[in-house]
């Protein structure tokens, strides 16, 4: 079997309310859907979650012309091609995000092609459903956001995820994770997201400000290059840490989890390299005695990529679930999104079990 062309295709919705975090604000979301067409009539789906102005420019005109002719089942070769066979590498970034989507494209094409779930192609399936965490709350109205984590505690998620720390916004905040708090109750899990925005003081003193709040986890409160800040506030905070969304391929994670950076490592399939990647960087995080909790806030494709892999690795805890409703989740799904108690249902049939039609194209 051989790659005959790859196709891209950019969906754009528009938001109702902004999404804010603490590096900015949007008013639409897009997804930049990779399409990888073969010599035997089948087709993959991959999602290249990278930066939206680059993302058709990088997957048409370099990484295109690289992929024809290569064999989708020969994943190592692929990614090796694409990856390595330069002078100059690109070692992260959104050229590895367009890498990410052509390579789980290949893995939907070989689950196709032998009819059966990436999962059973990744070691097999060791369960049906994974347990999910709300994500996300974003940056709005204490009460707007407390109602929302009420709402997805409700649905039976054991969990939600904020999102805190804009400038000027500190006094605000702890109020936002006050009237959460209450909201929820205090057996659930409330998992504080940064997005990269303090420096090493500021985490250390807003991290012990927030723990009165019993966190579950603290996610991404210093830069994604910054191993051993992280290492440090994991010492000096009774709170865990978690990140590495920002981190590219196996080998960029090693640092991370040699000195121990984090409690929960969070690599996502379509930034860090492909479900390969994903899966080493897992297994690494294993050996390390460290949880690995991909990231996920992307399309369908990566959810169905994420339910697989995780359904392969059953020590991977928590999948990160859009419940903002922004997503392009449903439409993409072929058997129906089942979502009960706060639990993901795995896809059962072949490939990803995601497919691109010209309705949602219309859509």
């Amino acid at each position: 079997m051989k790659i005959t062309d790859i196709r891209f295709v950019q969906l754009v919705r528009p938001l109702d309310r902004p999404q804010r975090n603490a590096q900015g604000s949007r008013n639409e979301r897009r997804f930049n859907l990779v399409l990888v067409e073969t010599d035997a009539g089948l087709t993959g789906l991959g999602d290249a979650f990278g930066d939206d102005a680059l993302m058709e420019t990088i997957v048409l005109r370099r990484l295109r012309p690289m992929a024809i002719g290569l064999d989708p089942y020969d994943v190592a070769k692929l990614w090796h091609k694409l990856f390595a066979s330069r002078a100059f590498w690109e070692t992260g970034g959104s050229v590895v995000c367009g890498i990410s989507a052509i390579e789980v494209a290949c893995w939907d094409i070989r689950g196709q092609a032998e009819g059966v779930p990436v999962c059973e192609l990744l070691g097999g399936r060791k369960r049906d459903r994974i347990e999910a965490y709300a994500s996300d709350l974003h940056w709005e109205e204490p009460e707007r956001m407390a109602d929302l984590a009420a709402q997805y505690v409700e649905a039976g998620f054991r969990c939600v995820k904020t999102h805190i720390g804009a400038p000027g916004e500190h006094e605000r905040d702890l109020e936002r994770m006050r009237r959460i708090r209450e909201a929820i109750g205090k057996d659930v899990g409330f998992m504080v997201d940064i997005n990269t925005a303090f420096d090493r003081p500021t985490a250390l003193r807003f991290g012990r400000e927030i723990a009165s709040f019993s966190p579950y986890w603290y996610e991404e409160p210093l830069s994604p290059l910054d191993w051993q800040g992280h290492a440090w506030l994991r010492r000096e905070l009774p709170l865990k840490i978690a990140t590495g969304e920002n981190l590219y391929a196996a080998e960029g994670f090693e640092p991370l989890l040699a000195c121990r950076g984090c409690d929960f490592v969070m690599p996502d399939i379509l930034r860090c390299g492909g479900i390969e990647q994903a899966r080493r960087i897992c297994e690494a995080a294993r050996a390390a005695g460290i949880v690995a909790s991909p990231h996920n806030y992307s399309s369908g494709v990566g959810l169905a990529a994420t339910l697989h892999l995780m359904a392969a690795l059953p020590e991977a805890e928590w999948l990160e679930f859009d419940t903002t409703g922004t997503a392009v989740y449903e439409e993409l799904f072929v058997e129906p999104l089942v979502v009960e108690g706060g639990f993901v249902r795995v896809p059962q049939g072949p490939g990803l079990g995601v497919r691109l039609t010209a309705k949602i194209v219309d859509q």
